[in-house]
């Protein structure tokens, strides 16, 4: 290499080397330049502006506690509502098992079932409301029919009724069964006694009054 192309690389980095010290000297007096302004616009004690700072983050602190201590009960009511809301949901569900568990009601086949019914009965009444009514005549004969088959022909006495008797203060009914005359076959019946299951209930002076079971009170005249 030639002598004068080495001198020309050695004052080519002597000079990028001055140009790169120059830049960090001036970097170097900016920051002290703006240090030196900072430390001119400080306040020479900070400890008012921290108490001022201190203060307002009390004051704002007791601002916020009413705050969260609305925003706890809150937050508590709606542990409660959703404690009850799970309460609600149970039972619900509960009732719904319930529910389902329970038989189920008539289907629509009962329901069509039961109407079709209901029309066949209506059909009936209608049909027998239309038929001639029958002759009133017929009404009472078949009236007097019933009566008769109702009421029951009054018993035979199962004796004869002879006469009355009277021995001291007590009167006496003498009977005799039918078919019989011997004097054997009297009887002496006073009030309260009983034949074949005629119960003598009243002596008068022209008849006596007998209970009959099953019929009531049948009246003999005395001969």
């Amino acid at each position: 290499m030639k002598p004068h192309h080495f001198q020309t690389l050695v004052i080519g980095a002597l000079c990028l080397g001055v140009t790169v010290l120059a830049a960090n000297t001036y970097n170097h007096h900016q920051q002290l330049a703006e240090l030196q302004t900072a430390a001119h616009s400080a306040p020479a004690n900070p400890v008012p502006a921290l108490r001022r700072d201190i203060s307002a983050l009390a004051d704002r602190l007791e601002t916020l506690q009413p705050q969260v201590l609305a925003l706890s009960e809150a937050q508590e009511r709606h542990t409660a509502a959703q404690v009850d809301l799970d309460k609600q949901q149970q039972a619900l569900a509960t009732s719904l098992k319930t529910l389902q568990a329970l038989p189920q009601g008539p289907s629509s086949t009962d329901f069509a079932t039961l109407t079709q019914r209901l029309t066949t009965a209506e059909t009936t009444i209608s049909q027998l409301s239309a038929r001639p009514m029958a002759p009133a005549a017929t009404n009472t004969q078949a009236a007097a029919t019933a009566d008769r088959i109702a009421k029951p022909r009054a018993p035979v006495p199962p004796f004869k009724l002879l006469g009355l008797e009277t021995r001291g203060s007590v009167r006496y009914a003498t009977v005799q069964p039918p078919g019989t005359h011997a004097l054997s076959m009297v009887h002496l019946l006073q009030l309260g006694d009983s034949l074949n299951g005629w119960q003598l209930q009243a002596i008068h002076e022209d008849q006596a009054v007998f209970l009959v079971p099953g019929y009531g009170r049948r009246t003999l005249p005395l001969p």
